[in-house]
């Protein structure tokens, strides 16, 4: 199988992890009613993985997640998905501007500025947009308020980011080593999370 959308005659879905390139499959198949189930912590198919000497492979994983008790699961919803949206479409503007951040250093032409200022608008209004949907969501808006006002921030898209990408198992407990972080200490773990969540794998 090669995707998700291979799948459509499903009623439920079981995954490890919903990366950037199949966010469109995903949205496809809860659009048709299917319910999609995410491992709450994807370093639990590692543990599985060890404990039975399997070597990693797509069928052995696949078998690995069968076996994993459903409890370990949660049910994504279609906000939840938007969110994951639209903090891969704000970190792509964020790389763009830097990219042409770069270029108007060596060349000043105003092509490139109208086009530095038409990313900034974009990846101002999806900051905007990640903050509204945490907000949204009672357990989320729950720690974001709780990191914000520890680190007297009044919003901040970065933590937000932060709290929509913990594990899904944390606590609200789980937290509380974040509290002595600075701003930009928060901004490294994001930027450093991908990688470690794929390692963990």
């Amino acid at each position: 199988m090669r995707k998700l959308t291979e799948l459509n005659d499903a009623c439920e879905i079981y995954i490890d992890a919903i990366f950037p390139q199949v966010y469109a499959e995903v949205l496809e198949l809860l659009e048709k009613g299917t319910k999609i189930h995410v491992l709450r912590s994807p370093s639990l198919v590692k543990k599985f993985r060890d404990k039975n000497g399997a070597k990693k492979s797509h069928d052995s994983d696949a078998i690995i997640l069968a076996k994993i008790p459903r409890i370990h699961f949660k049910e994504l919803t279609l906000k939840e998905l938007n969110l994951l949206r639209f903090i891969n479409i704000y970190e792509k503007c964020a790389e763009w501007k830097r990219i042409i951040k770069q270029w108007t250093n060596i060349y000043s032409l105003d092509p490139l500025e109208k086009c530095a200022k038409g990313l900034r608008s974009i990846h101002n209004y999806y900051g905007h947009r990640i903050i509204e949907e945490i907000m949204r969501n009672e357990n989320y808006a729950t720690m974001y308020r709780m990191v914000c006002e520890e680190l007297e921030l009044k919003d901040s898209v970065e933590v937000a980011i932060l709290v929509a990408r913990l594990p899904l198992n944390w606590k609200l407990s789980r937290l509380k080593g974040l509290l002595g972080l600075t701003h930009a200490g928060i901004e490294a773990i994001i930027i450093n999370y991908a990688d470690i969540s794929q390692t963990s794998q």
